[in-house]
């Protein structure tokens, strides 16, 4: 049997060639469906990319192989494959440009922007920040928050192709990563550390810079401890969360 070190690389390595032809595959099929017109094509390239992401992230977590880069460069990918096959759909109705157009705009633009604002706190992903703010994490980054933000749309425009009830539901959305900008600016500031994803640095930074003498804390520090101790506990491994839960 191989050490537990070299399991971890081969896993490490098959997750991020999965990723890889995701990407590459993705790009290469929707490049190909613009340049025959090919709506089936189209909707192959969209098939492969939704089942290779499923087991992108199944690897990833069921390997403990999810790093913050990771999640970056899967929330690049994401971005450029969906927005090919928008582009390559408008080109086939082109009166649905509006409801297109709005939608990327806020998945391209304001949930790209939120969703790699995980990076202020010690999380690998946005998939948990619920540490950070459970509503904002079930209204974008839940399943049941990504099949809104996502598939709901796609099939509003698929199925309907109606430009009225496309601009109605991606006005919805809209609205919703505005409330979700709004709310992400008003969380307490990250404290020096939170960055770091080991818990005990986290910990060391927020004790240096929490108030001493036993003056009382305000609400705002209050959050910010309370928010702190729940991203710690995401900043390490799912199977050092189960571990330390046994020992409880």
């Amino acid at each position: 049997m191989l050490p537990r070190g070299v399991q971890r690389e081969r896993w490490q390595t098959w997750a991020n060639l999965v990723t890889l032809v995701r990407l590459v595959s993705g790009l290469v099929i929707f490049a190909y469906a613009a340049v025959t017109r090919d709506e089936l094509w189209n909707f192959i390239g969209l098939g492969v990319y939704w089942s290779l992401d499923v087991v992108d992230g199944f690897l990833a977590r069921r390997f403990d192989q999810e790093t913050r880069i990771g999640a970056q460069l899967d929330i690049l990918a994401d971005r450029l494959l969906v927005a090919f096959f928008y582009l390559n759909y408008v080109m086939l109705y082109p009166q649905l440009i509006v409801p297109v157009a709005m939608f990327l705009f806020q998945f391209m633009g304001i949930d790209h922007y939120l969703s790699n604002q995980f990076m202020r706190w010690p999380i690998k992903s946005p998939n948990y920040f619920a540490a950070v703010d459970h509503q904002i994490w079930a209204w974008n980054w839940s399943p049941a928050g990504k099949l809104l933000n996502s598939a709901v749309v796609t099939a509003v425009l698929v199925l309907t192709k109606s430009a009225i009830l496309g601009s109605i539901v991606c006005g919805a959305i809209l609205v919703l990563k505005v409330w979700t900008a709004v709310r992400m600016a008003r969380l307490p500031a990250p404290e020096q550390g939170w960055v770091s994803l080991d818990p005990a640095h986290s910990a060391t930074a927020r004790s240096e810079t929490a108030p001493t003498g036993g003056a009382p804390r305000s609400r705002t520090d209050r959050r910010r401890a309370a928010a702190s101790g729940r991203a710690a506990r995401y900043a390490r491994s799912p199977r050092a969360r189960v571990r330390s839960s046994a020992r409880r």
